[in-house]
């Protein structure tokens, strides 16, 4: 029983840790972005334009490899990923994730379509998650 205990304090603080070190601000395209939550939700402030995600709050921004917000170029345009990560409702020790790439076109903030995976990490991102999921 104090095992039980234990772990599931040790889960509760290792998630307040994650949810203390999420990602929230990059700068896209020479202009501040900044991830806020608006009714459960995840929506991408460039103060301008407000792009709601359709994912839960909270979510991050991807990182790069030294652990700042993570700003792909590709196609001349500045890409950044943002995720959501929850436990899986029934299998103990997994998570389901989801993400997004947004993009800065000369018409503003646009969001790929979400790609959903089976994984509790947060890390350093494959390219192809930034830019396959757009049509070029």
């Amino acid at each position: 029983m104090k095992r039980v205990a234990l772990a599931g304090a040790l889960l509760l603080a290792l998630s307040a840790c994650a949810d203390a070190e999420l990602l929230n601000q990059a700068n896209l395209g020479g202009q501040p972005v900044k991830l806020t939550e608006n009714a459960g939700q995840c929506v991408l402030d460039r103060g301008e334009q407000r792009l709601a995600l359709d994912m839960p709050w909270p979510c991050g921004l991807s990182p790069d490899r030294a652990g700042k917000a993570r700003v792909e170029q590709f196609g001349g345009m500045s890409i950044v990923l943002v995720t959501h990560v929850q436990p899986h409702p029934t299998l103990k020790g997994e998570c389901l994730k989801t993400s997004r790439a947004v993009r800065l076109t000369p018409a503003g903030l646009e969001a790929s379509t979400p790609a959903p995976s089976a994984s509790c990490d947060t890390g350093f991102e494959d390219q192809k998650m930034f830019t396959g999921m757009f049509q070029w």
